[in-house]
């Protein structure tokens, strides 16, 4: 945990397995301390916008969707929208998919969605980006699957990168478009303090997709919405 200041008036979260369970609705615990604390409330996801607010229920927030590659305010007002990957830049991806594809030791299920284009991202679960919650718990939970993955089969491109994200995925997008980026281009856009931001997730080990957000604001790291609600009640002095 890295906490420079205690004086927060900007929450920027993860989603899954940090506001929310992995795929699935918002506790109602925590979409009441998200209503209490004194902040501006912030999500930040891999996921479409779309789903963010299905899976949070339309809490007043911002939302940055596909990592802040498409950013709305809390009312549902574009903040801005990138151009979509390339068709050379996605023949790329898919061809490191494929590389991917040799080293899992399963086939995949395509009723579950293993590779899913959200435009300006590719994700790709070998699980499923729809799988079984209690599945994509049990998959890879250490991340060793996809590290070992990645090291025996590196992503080199000029232009893209490749993190890990949520339970079962990784995720492809322009390099430099990543979530620490876009955090950074929030608080411009709105002239915040940066020392009165906080982020909280639970990829900010190295190579996960929250790490970017190191050095630009103050972080937090989770393991789940109840250390989240734990470090928020703390911080705020909010009563469960």
């Amino acid at each position: 945990m890295v906490i420079l200041s205690m004086s927060y008036r900007h929450c920027i979260f993860d989603m899954d397995k940090t506001v929310t369970p992995a795929r699935s609705p918002i506790a109602p615990e925590m979409r009441t301390l998200l209503r209490d604390i004194p902040a501006t409330i912030t999500i930040v996801s891999g996921g479409t916008a779309e789903r963010i607010r299905a899976q949070t229920e339309d809490v007043a927030a911002y939302i940055l969707g596909a990592c802040g590659n498409e950013a709305f305010d809390h009312t549902g007002g574009t903040l801005w929208q990138n151009e979509p990957l390339t068709e050379t830049e996605k023949a790329a991806i898919h061809e490191h998919i494929a590389s991917l594809i040799t080293l899992v030791g399963h086939e995949l299920r395509d009723e579950w969605t293993p590779i899913e284009d959200r435009g300006t991202q590719i994700t790709f679960s070998p699980l499923g980006n729809t799988a079984p919650t209690e599945l994509k718990h049990r998959y890879d939970p250490d991340m060793q699957k996809r590290l070992t993955w990645l090291k025996a089969a590196p992503f080199v491109h000029p232009r893209l990168s490749v993190v890990i994200g949520g339970s079962t995925s990784l995720d492809y997008y322009r390099t430099g478009y990543d979530k620490g980026a876009h955090v950074a281009k929030l608080i411009e856009h709105h002239g915040w303090n940066p020392r009165e931001c906080v982020y909280f997730g639970d990829g900010l080990y190295p190579g996960g997709n929250d790490e970017s957000v190191i050095g630009v604001i103050d972080t937090i790291a989770v393991d789940s919405p109840e250390d989240t609600a734990q470090h928020l009640q703390h911080l705020f002095s909010v009563t469960p």
